[in-house]
């Protein structure tokens, strides 16, 4: 058997790794555990079958009960305890290098779920970013702000750990798709 990072197939209770809110973790030897998927369609737009599809990864971790900024769609997620599989809002907690991927849902602060760590995502930057976001592949980085990115123009010189390279234009909710990378740091 190969070596590989991820569990094919990975319990979800609800079904969705992009909704999964459990109070209480079923099975704790899957905590840490990744997953990689194929979606039909970009996020947010499915297509018929047989169509374009889309590659994507999740882990499953647990929120840090004490943040202040709850987890939302697009948030960027920060090691708060990386041996525990404990991810928090907050830049500050271990540093804005630290950083664990994004969440894909509102997961209540203390609870179990999975945050995006490859794949086209949907990420949430701040209000007036370094550079916007567009097709043309800024480098996407986290930000100062809880739970929120920042995106520099490609060729720039990234301070911190990249998220991913934008795949599109900031929206007036202040969201972009990225092509997400998280480096592995295990």
């Amino acid at each position: 058997m190969p070596n590989d990072w991820t569990n094919q197939p990975m319990f979800c209770r609800c079904g969705d790794y992009e909704a999964e809110n459990e109070p209480v973790c079923l099975y704790p030897g899957l905590l840490g555990g990744r997953v990689a998927v194929k979606q039909p369609g970009p996020p947010g737009q499915p297509v018929a079958e047989g169509e374009n599809y889309t590659h994507k990864a999740y882990q499953f971790i647990k929120t840090d009960s004490t943040m202040t900024v709850a987890p939302y769609r697009g948030a960027v997620a920060w090691w708060a305890n990386q041996a525990a599989y404990l991810v928090t809002t907050s830049p500050t907690a271990l540093g804005r290098g630290r950083v664990a991927g994004l969440f894909q849902n509102a997961i209540t602060p203390g609870y179990y779920g999975f945050i995006q760590i490859r794949g086209k995502a949907t990420v949430k930057f701040v209000d007036v970013p370094t550079a916007e976001p567009t097709a043309a592949g800024g480098f996407v980085i986290p930000s100062a702000t809880a739970g929120k990115a920042d995106c520099l123009a490609a060729g720039a010189a990234a301070t911190y750990p990249q998220l991913g390279r934008a795949a599109g234009v900031r929206n007036p909710a202040s969201e972009a798709v990225v092509d997400l990378c998280v480096d592995d740091v295990l």
